[in-house]
Protein backbone atom coordinates (compact mmCIF):
# COMPACT_ATOMS: atom_id res chain seq x y z
CA UNK A 1 0.00 0.00 0.00
CA UNK A 2 1.25 3.02 -0.54
CA UNK A 3 0.36 6.90 0.62
CA UNK A 4 -1.51 9.54 -2.01
CA UNK A 5 1.11 10.03 -4.89
CA UNK A 6 3.81 12.39 -4.47
CA UNK A 7 4.42 12.08 -0.58
CA UNK A 8 7.15 10.91 1.34
CA UNK A 9 8.41 11.27 4.62
CA UNK A 10 12.20 12.26 5.56
CA UNK A 11 14.38 9.31 5.92
CA UNK A 12 13.66 7.09 9.37
CA UNK A 13 16.68 7.53 11.90
CA UNK A 14 17.95 4.39 13.31
CA UNK A 15 15.72 2.96 16.06
CA UNK A 16 17.55 4.40 19.08
CA UNK A 17 16.50 7.81 17.91
CA UNK A 18 12.49 6.82 17.13
CA UNK A 19 10.21 7.45 20.04
CA UNK A 20 7.07 6.59 20.36
CA UNK A 21 6.00 9.91 21.36
CA UNK A 22 2.66 8.48 23.15
CA UNK A 23 4.88 7.39 26.28
CA UNK A 24 5.95 11.27 26.54
CA UNK A 25 2.56 12.67 25.78
CA UNK A 26 2.16 12.73 29.79
CA UNK A 27 5.16 14.76 30.51
CA UNK A 28 4.98 17.17 27.62
CA UNK A 29 3.08 21.12 27.67
CA UNK A 30 0.19 20.01 25.58
CA UNK A 31 -0.56 16.79 27.48
CA UNK A 32 -0.69 18.10 31.24
CA UNK A 33 -3.31 16.73 32.78
CA UNK A 34 -4.36 15.02 35.83
CA UNK A 35 -3.66 11.55 37.51
CA UNK A 36 -7.34 10.76 37.35
CA UNK A 37 -7.86 12.34 33.63
CA UNK A 38 -7.12 10.42 30.13
CA UNK A 39 -5.26 12.63 28.13
CA UNK A 40 -6.68 11.91 24.58
CA UNK A 41 -9.99 11.00 26.03
CA UNK A 42 -11.03 14.17 23.94
CA UNK A 43 -9.51 12.69 20.48
CA UNK A 44 -10.81 9.95 21.06
CA UNK A 45 -14.15 11.12 21.79
CA UNK A 46 -13.66 13.32 18.53
CA UNK A 47 -12.84 10.36 16.32
CA UNK A 48 -16.25 8.38 17.63
CA UNK A 49 -18.19 11.43 17.06
CA UNK A 50 -16.90 13.22 13.73
CA UNK A 51 -14.96 10.02 12.18
CA UNK A 52 -16.93 7.01 12.90
CA UNK A 53 -20.05 7.87 13.54
CA UNK A 54 -20.94 8.36 9.72
CA UNK A 55 -17.75 7.86 7.10
CA UNK A 56 -19.35 9.61 4.55
CA UNK A 57 -19.84 12.98 6.56
CA UNK A 58 -16.44 12.95 8.29
CA UNK A 59 -17.18 16.46 9.63
CA UNK A 60 -13.73 17.13 11.06
CA UNK A 61 -11.74 16.10 7.62
CA UNK A 62 -10.21 18.42 5.49
CA UNK A 63 -9.69 17.00 2.01
CA UNK A 64 -7.11 18.77 -0.82
CA UNK A 65 -7.83 17.62 -4.51
CA UNK A 66 -5.85 18.56 -7.43
CA UNK A 67 -6.97 18.05 -10.99
CA UNK A 68 -4.14 18.36 -13.64
CA UNK A 69 -3.13 16.94 -16.96
CA UNK A 70 -0.37 13.77 -16.82
CA UNK A 71 1.64 15.25 -20.12
CA UNK A 72 2.04 18.61 -21.08
CA UNK A 73 4.26 20.80 -23.94
CA UNK A 74 7.29 22.76 -23.55
CA UNK A 75 7.04 26.45 -24.47
CA UNK A 76 9.76 28.07 -26.30
CA UNK A 77 11.40 31.16 -27.16
CA UNK A 78 8.75 33.59 -26.24
CA UNK A 79 5.35 31.58 -26.48
CA UNK A 80 3.78 30.33 -23.72
CA UNK A 81 2.21 26.94 -23.92
CA UNK A 82 0.37 27.15 -21.01
CA UNK A 83 -0.87 23.60 -18.89
CA UNK A 84 -3.61 22.69 -20.13
CA UNK A 85 -6.00 21.76 -18.70
CA UNK A 86 -5.14 24.36 -15.98
CA UNK A 87 -4.85 22.53 -12.79
CA UNK A 88 -7.54 22.63 -10.55
CA UNK A 89 -7.69 22.80 -6.64
CA UNK A 90 -10.41 21.73 -4.54
CA UNK A 91 -10.78 22.23 -0.54
CA UNK A 92 -13.32 20.29 1.43
CA UNK A 93 -13.79 20.94 4.66
CA UNK A 94 -13.44 23.78 6.79
CA UNK A 95 -10.19 23.52 8.90
CA UNK A 96 -8.31 26.34 10.06
CA UNK A 97 -10.50 28.91 7.85
CA UNK A 98 -9.30 27.39 4.44
CA UNK A 99 -11.20 30.28 2.89
CA UNK A 100 -8.76 32.51 3.98
CA UNK A 101 -5.89 30.67 2.69
CA UNK A 102 -3.41 31.46 -0.30
CA UNK A 103 -2.67 28.40 -2.52
CA UNK A 104 0.78 28.89 -4.66
CA UNK A 105 1.10 26.65 -7.18
CA UNK A 106 4.93 25.67 -8.77
CA UNK A 107 6.21 24.03 -11.83
CA UNK A 108 9.21 21.88 -10.93
CA UNK A 109 11.66 20.05 -12.88
CA UNK A 110 12.71 16.75 -12.04
CA UNK A 111 16.31 17.88 -11.39
CA UNK A 112 14.05 20.32 -8.77
CA UNK A 113 14.40 23.62 -10.30
CA UNK A 114 10.92 26.03 -9.79
CA UNK A 115 10.50 26.79 -13.34
CA UNK A 116 7.06 28.66 -12.91
CA UNK A 117 4.61 29.64 -10.13
CA UNK A 118 1.88 31.54 -8.98
CA UNK A 119 -0.61 32.52 -6.35
CA UNK A 120 -4.73 32.11 -6.52
CA UNK A 121 -7.08 32.45 -3.38
CA UNK A 122 -10.02 30.05 -3.10
CA UNK A 123 -13.23 30.93 -4.92
CA UNK A 124 -16.59 31.09 -3.05
CA UNK A 125 -16.67 27.10 -4.40
CA UNK A 126 -13.56 26.57 -2.23
CA UNK A 127 -11.63 26.31 -5.96
CA UNK A 128 -8.92 27.86 -7.43
CA UNK A 129 -7.15 27.37 -11.31
CA UNK A 130 -4.07 28.00 -12.28
CA UNK A 131 -4.11 28.87 -15.91
CA UNK A 132 -0.60 30.47 -16.14
CA UNK A 133 1.33 27.93 -15.35
CA UNK A 134 4.19 26.91 -18.41
CA UNK A 135 6.93 24.67 -18.83
CA UNK A 136 10.15 26.65 -20.13
CA UNK A 137 11.66 24.89 -23.32
CA UNK A 138 14.95 26.24 -22.21
CA UNK A 139 14.61 23.40 -19.45
CA UNK A 140 14.75 20.41 -21.65
CA UNK A 141 13.17 18.61 -18.63
CA UNK A 142 11.85 15.12 -19.30
CA UNK A 143 8.94 15.13 -16.43
CA UNK A 144 8.37 17.83 -14.24
CA UNK A 145 5.43 18.07 -11.31
CA UNK A 146 3.42 20.37 -9.50
CA UNK A 147 3.90 21.59 -6.13
CA UNK A 148 1.16 23.32 -4.27
CA UNK A 149 1.48 25.14 -1.38
CA UNK A 150 -1.12 26.33 1.44
CA UNK A 151 -0.32 29.05 3.74
CA UNK A 152 -1.19 32.13 5.51
CA UNK A 153 -2.29 35.58 4.11
CA UNK A 154 0.77 37.94 4.74
CA UNK A 155 0.60 40.74 6.91
CA UNK A 156 3.19 42.88 4.89
CA UNK A 157 4.25 42.54 1.56
CA UNK A 158 7.68 41.57 2.54
CA UNK A 159 6.82 38.86 4.45
CA UNK A 160 5.31 35.42 3.20
CA UNK A 161 2.74 34.45 5.61
CA UNK A 162 4.02 30.99 7.14
CA UNK A 163 3.22 28.28 4.53
CA UNK A 164 1.86 24.65 6.73
CA UNK A 165 1.14 22.06 4.08
CA UNK A 166 3.53 21.43 0.78
CA UNK A 167 1.88 18.74 -1.41
CA UNK A 168 3.64 17.60 -4.63
CA UNK A 169 1.70 15.62 -7.59
CA UNK A 170 2.69 12.30 -9.59
CA UNK A 171 5.34 13.13 -12.46
CA UNK A 172 4.15 15.15 -15.75
CA UNK A 173 5.33 13.82 -18.52
CA UNK A 174 6.95 16.87 -20.72
CA UNK A 175 6.77 16.28 -24.65
CA UNK A 176 7.95 19.24 -27.36
CA UNK A 177 4.84 17.66 -29.45
CA UNK A 178 2.22 14.95 -29.40
CA UNK A 179 3.53 11.34 -30.69
CA UNK A 180 2.89 10.17 -33.92
CA UNK A 181 3.91 6.50 -33.16
CA UNK A 182 2.33 3.84 -31.24
CA UNK A 183 5.38 2.08 -29.26
CA UNK A 184 5.56 4.16 -26.28
CA UNK A 185 2.67 2.83 -23.59
CA UNK A 186 3.61 5.44 -21.31
CA UNK A 187 1.54 8.10 -23.82
CA UNK A 188 -1.57 5.49 -24.63
CA UNK A 189 -4.85 6.31 -23.34
CA UNK A 190 -6.39 3.72 -21.61
CA UNK A 191 -10.02 2.73 -21.14
CA UNK A 192 -11.29 3.66 -17.22
CA UNK A 193 -8.84 6.24 -16.77
CA UNK A 194 -9.90 9.95 -16.46
CA UNK A 195 -9.24 12.13 -19.82
CA UNK A 196 -9.93 15.53 -20.61
CA UNK A 197 -11.11 16.56 -23.80
CA UNK A 198 -10.31 20.24 -25.38
CA UNK A 199 -10.17 22.36 -28.46
CA UNK A 200 -9.69 25.42 -29.88
CA UNK A 201 -9.83 27.70 -33.54
CA UNK A 202 -7.03 28.46 -35.20
CA UNK A 203 -4.39 27.20 -32.46
CA UNK A 204 -5.02 30.64 -30.37
CA UNK A 205 -5.47 29.99 -26.40
CA UNK A 206 -7.95 32.71 -26.09
CA UNK A 207 -10.88 30.23 -28.12
CA UNK A 208 -9.88 27.19 -25.92
CA UNK A 209 -13.08 25.92 -24.93
CA UNK A 210 -13.00 22.77 -22.46
CA UNK A 211 -15.36 19.77 -22.39
CA UNK A 212 -17.46 19.69 -19.14
CA UNK A 213 -20.64 18.75 -17.56
CA UNK A 214 -23.38 20.87 -16.99
CA UNK A 215 -25.97 20.49 -14.98
CA UNK A 216 -26.28 17.31 -16.71
CA UNK A 217 -25.39 17.80 -20.54
CA UNK A 218 -22.37 17.58 -21.89
CA UNK A 219 -21.18 21.37 -22.34
CA UNK A 220 -18.11 23.22 -23.75
CA UNK A 221 -16.85 26.48 -21.54
CA UNK A 222 -13.57 28.30 -21.48
CA UNK A 223 -12.82 28.51 -17.61
CA UNK A 224 -14.36 24.93 -16.45
CA UNK A 225 -13.66 21.64 -17.18
CA UNK A 226 -14.53 17.55 -16.34
CA UNK A 227 -12.42 14.46 -16.20
CA UNK A 228 -14.26 12.01 -17.64
CA UNK A 229 -13.87 7.96 -17.11
CA UNK A 230 -13.37 6.61 -21.18
CA UNK A 231 -14.63 3.06 -21.62
CA UNK A 232 -14.58 0.95 -24.21
CA UNK A 233 -18.04 -0.23 -25.13
CA UNK A 234 -17.82 -4.30 -27.00
CA UNK A 235 -19.25 -4.88 -30.36
CA UNK A 236 -23.25 -5.59 -30.83
CA UNK A 237 -23.66 -4.16 -27.12
CA UNK A 238 -24.03 -0.61 -25.58
CA UNK A 239 -22.68 -1.79 -22.08
CA UNK A 240 -19.49 -0.21 -21.35
CA UNK A 241 -16.55 -3.16 -20.19
CA UNK A 242 -15.41 -1.53 -17.40
CA UNK A 243 -13.13 -5.09 -15.76
CA UNK A 244 -10.45 -4.70 -17.56
CA UNK A 245 -7.73 -1.72 -18.80
CA UNK A 246 -7.23 -1.68 -22.51
CA UNK A 247 -5.99 0.53 -24.45
CA UNK A 248 -8.32 3.03 -26.44
CA UNK A 249 -8.16 2.64 -30.29
CA UNK A 250 -8.83 4.12 -33.08
CA UNK A 251 -11.87 3.20 -34.20
CA UNK A 252 -13.05 1.62 -31.37
CA UNK A 253 -16.77 2.51 -29.41
CA UNK A 254 -16.82 4.08 -26.04
CA UNK A 255 -18.71 5.95 -23.42
CA UNK A 256 -17.80 9.27 -22.09
CA UNK A 257 -18.45 9.04 -18.15
CA UNK A 258 -18.45 12.42 -16.27
CA UNK A 259 -16.26 11.13 -13.02
CA UNK A 260 -18.33 13.40 -10.50
CA UNK A 261 -21.82 12.82 -11.54
CA UNK A 262 -21.73 9.40 -13.33
CA UNK A 263 -23.37 11.24 -16.15
CA UNK A 264 -22.54 8.78 -19.53
CA UNK A 265 -23.08 9.76 -22.92
CA UNK A 266 -24.35 8.32 -25.58
CA UNK A 267 -22.37 5.99 -27.56
CA UNK A 268 -19.31 7.45 -29.83
CA UNK A 269 -16.51 6.18 -31.98
CA UNK A 270 -13.16 7.32 -31.75
CA UNK A 271 -11.57 8.79 -34.83
CA UNK A 272 -8.17 9.79 -35.74
CA UNK A 273 -8.05 13.45 -37.25
CA UNK A 274 -4.78 14.83 -39.26
CA UNK A 275 -4.91 17.90 -40.50
CA UNK A 276 -8.93 18.51 -40.83
CA UNK A 277 -9.37 14.94 -42.16
CA UNK A 278 -10.50 11.82 -40.51
CA UNK A 279 -8.13 9.06 -41.38
CA UNK A 280 -8.98 5.42 -42.01
CA UNK A 281 -9.25 3.12 -39.33
CA UNK A 282 -5.99 1.95 -38.29
CA UNK A 283 -6.42 0.41 -35.21
CA UNK A 284 -3.70 1.77 -33.52
CA UNK A 285 -3.99 2.91 -29.81
CA UNK A 286 -4.46 7.00 -28.52
CA UNK A 287 -2.06 9.06 -27.57
CA UNK A 288 -1.45 11.49 -25.05
CA UNK A 289 -2.34 14.89 -27.11
CA UNK A 290 -3.78 13.57 -30.27
CA UNK A 291 -6.72 15.16 -32.43
CA UNK A 292 -9.60 12.69 -32.55
CA UNK A 293 -13.31 13.21 -33.35
CA UNK A 294 -16.16 11.80 -31.83
CA UNK A 295 -18.43 10.35 -34.45
CA UNK A 296 -21.84 8.95 -34.08
CA UNK A 297 -23.28 7.03 -37.00
CA UNK A 298 -27.28 7.54 -37.87
CA UNK A 299 -29.71 5.20 -38.67
CA UNK A 300 -29.96 5.87 -42.07
CA UNK A 301 -26.02 5.40 -42.70
CA UNK A 302 -24.46 9.53 -42.34
CA UNK A 303 -22.26 10.56 -40.21
CA UNK A 304 -21.91 13.48 -37.55
CA UNK A 305 -19.56 14.52 -34.36
CA UNK A 306 -19.35 16.14 -31.46
CA UNK A 307 -18.71 19.53 -31.05
CA UNK A 308 -18.97 22.88 -29.69
CA UNK A 309 -21.76 25.42 -31.15
CA UNK A 310 -19.99 28.38 -33.45
CA UNK A 311 -21.61 30.50 -31.38
CA UNK A 312 -18.94 29.79 -28.56
CA UNK A 313 -16.14 31.38 -30.64
CA UNK A 314 -18.63 33.84 -32.55
CA UNK A 315 -17.62 36.81 -30.25
CA UNK A 316 -14.33 36.46 -28.66
CA UNK A 317 -13.63 40.12 -28.57
CA UNK A 318 -16.03 40.78 -25.71
CA UNK A 319 -14.63 38.04 -23.72
CA UNK A 320 -12.12 39.21 -20.81
CA UNK A 321 -8.24 37.97 -22.12
CA UNK A 322 -6.29 36.06 -19.82
CA UNK A 323 -4.17 38.83 -17.85
CA UNK A 324 -1.48 38.71 -16.33
CA UNK A 325 -2.92 37.22 -12.92
CA UNK A 326 -4.74 34.55 -15.11
CA UNK A 327 -7.48 35.59 -13.97
CA UNK A 328 -10.75 36.00 -16.53
CA UNK A 329 -14.51 36.67 -16.43
CA UNK A 330 -16.88 33.61 -15.63
CA UNK A 331 -17.61 32.58 -18.99
CA UNK A 332 -20.83 30.81 -20.71
CA UNK A 333 -21.34 27.10 -21.20
CA UNK A 334 -23.24 25.71 -24.57
CA UNK A 335 -23.96 22.04 -25.34
CA UNK A 336 -22.55 20.04 -27.31
CA UNK A 337 -24.25 18.97 -30.45
CA UNK A 338 -23.80 16.23 -33.01
CA UNK A 339 -22.62 18.18 -36.48
CA UNK A 340 -22.44 16.66 -39.99
CA UNK A 341 -18.80 17.02 -41.88
CA UNK A 342 -17.73 18.61 -45.19
CA UNK A 343 -17.51 15.70 -47.49
CA UNK A 344 -15.54 15.07 -50.59
CA UNK A 345 -14.13 12.24 -52.36
CA UNK A 346 -10.77 11.16 -53.28
CA UNK A 347 -8.93 7.84 -55.07
CA UNK A 348 -6.89 5.49 -52.83
CA UNK A 349 -5.10 2.58 -54.38
CA UNK A 350 -7.22 3.18 -57.38
CA UNK A 351 -10.33 2.99 -55.24
CA UNK A 352 -12.78 6.53 -55.08
CA UNK A 353 -13.69 7.02 -51.47
CA UNK A 354 -15.55 9.78 -49.46
CA UNK A 355 -13.22 11.21 -46.26
CA UNK A 356 -14.71 13.45 -43.97
CA UNK A 357 -13.87 17.15 -43.69
CA UNK A 358 -13.83 18.54 -40.18
CA UNK A 359 -13.24 22.34 -38.76
CA UNK A 360 -11.63 23.11 -35.70
CA UNK A 361 -14.86 23.14 -33.28
CA UNK A 362 -15.50 19.18 -34.59
CA UNK A 363 -12.02 18.33 -33.36
CA UNK A 364 -10.71 16.92 -29.76
CA UNK A 365 -7.50 17.09 -28.08
CA UNK A 366 -7.12 14.22 -25.76
CA UNK A 367 -5.02 13.89 -22.68
CA UNK A 368 -4.93 12.14 -19.60
CA UNK A 369 -6.12 13.46 -15.96
CA UNK A 370 -4.23 12.87 -12.51
CA UNK A 371 -5.28 12.96 -9.24
CA UNK A 372 -3.52 14.63 -5.91
CA UNK A 373 -5.28 13.97 -2.84
CA UNK A 374 -4.53 14.42 0.75
CA UNK A 375 -6.56 13.77 3.67
CA UNK A 376 -6.23 15.49 7.16
CA UNK A 377 -8.01 16.57 10.02
CA UNK A 378 -7.75 18.29 13.98
CA UNK A 379 -8.10 15.56 15.96
CA UNK A 380 -9.23 18.37 18.84
CA UNK A 381 -12.23 19.49 16.18
CA UNK A 382 -10.99 22.71 16.72
CA UNK A 383 -10.53 24.14 13.16
CA UNK A 384 -9.29 27.35 14.60
CA UNK A 385 -5.63 28.04 13.40
CA UNK A 386 -3.35 26.52 10.91
CA UNK A 387 -0.68 24.64 12.79
CA UNK A 388 2.68 25.98 13.69
CA UNK A 389 4.06 23.03 12.14
CA UNK A 390 4.12 22.02 8.62
CA UNK A 391 1.56 18.91 8.18
CA UNK A 392 3.24 17.36 5.33
CA UNK A 393 5.21 15.36 4.73
CA UNK A 394 2.32 12.51 5.15
CA UNK A 395 2.83 9.69 6.82
CA UNK A 396 3.18 6.50 4.43
CA UNK A 397 2.68 2.81 4.36
CA UNK A 398 4.85 0.45 1.48
CA UNK A 399 2.86 -2.61 2.57
CA UNK A 400 -0.76 -3.92 4.00
CA UNK A 401 -0.95 -3.89 7.26
CA UNK A 402 -0.16 -7.58 8.50
CA UNK A 403 -1.83 -8.73 11.78
CA UNK A 404 -0.50 -11.74 13.97
CA UNK A 405 -3.00 -13.89 15.81
CA UNK A 406 -0.82 -15.09 18.21
CA UNK A 407 0.80 -12.23 19.69
CA UNK A 408 -2.12 -9.90 19.07
CA UNK A 409 0.30 -7.39 16.72
CA UNK A 410 -0.21 -5.21 14.00
CA UNK A 411 2.79 -4.76 11.79
CA UNK A 412 3.19 -1.76 9.96
CA UNK A 413 5.77 -0.62 7.66
CA UNK A 414 7.01 2.54 6.32
CA UNK A 415 7.54 6.42 7.30
CA UNK A 416 4.84 7.63 10.01
CA UNK A 417 7.69 9.56 12.12
CA UNK A 418 7.56 13.37 12.82
CA UNK A 419 10.29 15.50 13.91
CA UNK A 420 10.29 17.04 16.75
CA UNK A 421 10.34 20.95 16.50
CA UNK A 422 12.24 21.91 19.62
CA UNK A 423 15.36 18.51 19.28
CA UNK A 424 14.65 17.49 15.69
CA UNK A 425 14.56 13.90 17.36
CA UNK A 426 12.32 11.79 15.39
CA UNK A 427 9.45 10.77 17.39
CA UNK A 428 6.87 8.44 16.44
CA UNK A 429 3.26 9.48 15.44
CA UNK A 430 -0.06 8.32 17.91
CA UNK A 431 -1.74 5.19 16.38
CA UNK A 432 -5.26 4.89 16.61
CA UNK A 433 -7.18 1.93 14.79
CA UNK A 434 -10.74 4.04 14.96
CA UNK A 435 -11.31 5.39 18.26
CA UNK A 436 -8.81 2.73 19.72
CA UNK A 437 -5.45 4.65 20.99
CA UNK A 438 -2.94 5.51 21.17
CA UNK A 439 -1.77 2.51 21.06
CA UNK A 440 1.92 1.49 22.27
CA UNK A 441 4.21 0.25 19.77
CA UNK A 442 7.84 -0.91 19.49
CA UNK A 443 10.06 0.15 16.08
CA UNK A 444 12.97 -0.96 14.66
CA UNK A 445 14.69 -0.57 11.10
CA UNK A 446 14.39 -3.00 8.31
CA UNK A 447 18.58 -3.57 7.69
CA UNK A 448 19.59 -2.43 4.20
CA UNK A 449 16.49 -0.16 3.69
CA UNK A 450 16.79 3.24 3.85
CA UNK A 451 13.83 5.45 5.27
CA UNK A 452 11.78 2.53 5.85
CA UNK A 453 10.23 1.58 9.70
CA UNK A 454 8.33 -0.82 11.12
CA UNK A 455 6.24 -0.63 14.10
CA UNK A 456 4.84 -3.72 16.28
CA UNK A 457 1.36 -2.31 17.42
CA UNK A 458 -0.22 -3.84 20.35
CA UNK A 459 -3.68 -4.04 19.92
CA UNK A 460 -6.37 -4.31 22.31
CA UNK A 461 -7.90 -7.83 22.51
CA UNK A 462 -10.55 -8.75 19.74
CA UNK A 463 -13.64 -8.38 22.05
CA UNK A 464 -12.50 -4.89 22.66
CA UNK A 465 -11.95 -4.29 18.78
CA UNK A 466 -15.56 -5.87 18.20
CA UNK A 467 -17.16 -3.69 20.28
CA UNK A 468 -16.11 -0.72 19.23
CA UNK A 469 -17.15 -1.69 15.51
CA UNK A 470 -20.37 -2.54 16.77
CA UNK A 471 -20.47 0.93 18.48
CA UNK A 472 -18.78 3.44 16.83
CA UNK A 473 -19.53 2.14 13.44
CA UNK A 474 -22.95 2.50 11.52
CA UNK A 475 -22.44 0.25 8.73
CA UNK A 476 -21.12 -2.03 11.19
CA UNK A 477 -23.14 -5.24 10.26
CA UNK A 478 -22.62 -4.63 6.34
CA UNK A 479 -19.16 -4.81 6.71
CA UNK A 480 -17.33 -1.34 7.49
CA UNK A 481 -14.64 -1.62 9.88
CA UNK A 482 -11.89 1.01 11.48
CA UNK A 483 -9.92 2.85 10.04
CA UNK A 484 -5.63 3.55 10.14
CA UNK A 485 -5.10 6.79 12.15
CA UNK A 486 -1.91 8.70 12.62
CA UNK A 487 -2.20 11.73 14.83
CA UNK A 488 0.80 14.09 15.68
CA UNK A 489 0.43 14.71 19.45
CA UNK A 490 1.76 18.15 19.73
CA UNK A 491 -0.73 19.66 17.82
CA UNK A 492 -3.41 16.69 17.41
CA UNK A 493 -3.47 16.90 13.89
CA UNK A 494 -4.30 13.89 12.03
CA UNK A 495 -3.61 11.51 9.09
CA UNK A 496 -6.56 9.40 7.74
CA UNK A 497 -4.84 6.54 5.81
CA UNK A 498 -7.32 5.96 2.63
CA UNK A 499 -9.70 3.06 2.71
CA UNK A 500 -7.90 0.06 1.27
CA UNK A 501 -5.20 1.27 4.25
CA UNK A 502 -7.37 1.78 6.62
CA UNK A 503 -9.93 -1.05 6.25
CA UNK A 504 -8.82 -3.66 8.66
CA UNK A 505 -11.40 -6.19 9.58
CA UNK A 506 -10.09 -8.80 7.00
CA UNK A 507 -6.20 -8.05 8.24
CA UNK A 508 -7.72 -8.85 12.18
CA UNK A 509 -10.10 -11.88 11.59
CA UNK A 510 -12.62 -10.56 13.65
CA UNK A 511 -15.66 -12.13 10.96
Amino acid sequence: MSSPTGTSLPSALPQSSLTHSASQSASSPQHTTTLTEDPHAKIRRNIRDYVMEDLNRDMIMTTVVCLHAAVARRSYGNERRFLCPPPRVLVEGLAWQMKRQVLTMSVVSEHGENLCEHAEPLDNNMTSTFKVLYISGEARTKSVHLSLKISEPSNVDSDPGHTWATFNSAPILAIAKPSTTTSKMSTWIVSGKPVSLFHRIHSQTVSTRYMTMDHGTLSASKDAWSAFSMHIVPPATDTPSTGHLHPITHGCSIILTDTCSGISSPVLIVRKVSKGTVCQNDGNPVNQMEKIALQRVNSDGTRCYLSTPRLAFARREDNMHLSATGSSEQGESYALSFQPPHTRYQVENGVQIEVDDLDDHLCWTIVGISKLQYTFFDARALNDSPPHMPITPFPTLSTSPAYCEISNTLELAGNFSYADSTTGERLLLDIYIGSLGPLPARTHQIEGVTGTTVAIVQMPSIGEVIRVLEKDTLKAAEGSSLPLLFIRPTDSVGYRMGPTMGLLRQALRVL
